[in-house]
């Protein structure tokens, strides 16, 4: 697996980690997933359900090669373009968080704390 999958795996990670614990906070419980996955040719995609009483499917479609993430919604018959962003720059940061909340521990903390455990 080359970098650029591993980035591309991980961010869909991220992005499914997210969602679930906004669901999960906002009260409503989670849906019975049904989801599929597979990676061919450069793209990764990524289907499963909408959250509870939205009775929508939603695909992820990543493009590896040129490291863009597409968001599609098919609901009532209809297949529409929710968002489309290169990620390429987003990729590049070490450490990002949106709004005042910061990650805990700090990447560079943990590098620091990794650096020192190897060094005993």
């Amino acid at each position: 697996m080359d970098r650029t999958h591993a980035v591309v795996a991980f961010l869909l990670g991220v992005c499914t980690a997210l969602a679930t614990a906004l669901v999960v906070q906002s009260g409503n419980t989670l849906p019975q997933a049904h989801a599929q996955s597979t990676s061919s040719g450069g793209f990764f995609v990524e289907a499963g359900r909408g959250t509870t009483g939205q009775s929508r499917d939603v695909i992820f479609l990543i493009d590896t090669a040129n490291t863009r993430l597409a968001v599609y919604e098919y609901k009532d018959g209809a297949l529409k373009v929710g968002a489309i962003r290169n990620i390429d720059y987003d990729m590049r940061f070490e450490e990002w968080t949106a709004g005042k909340r910061k990650q805990e521990p700090t990447v560079k903390e943990m590098k620091s704390q990794t650096e020192k455990e190897a060094g005993k």
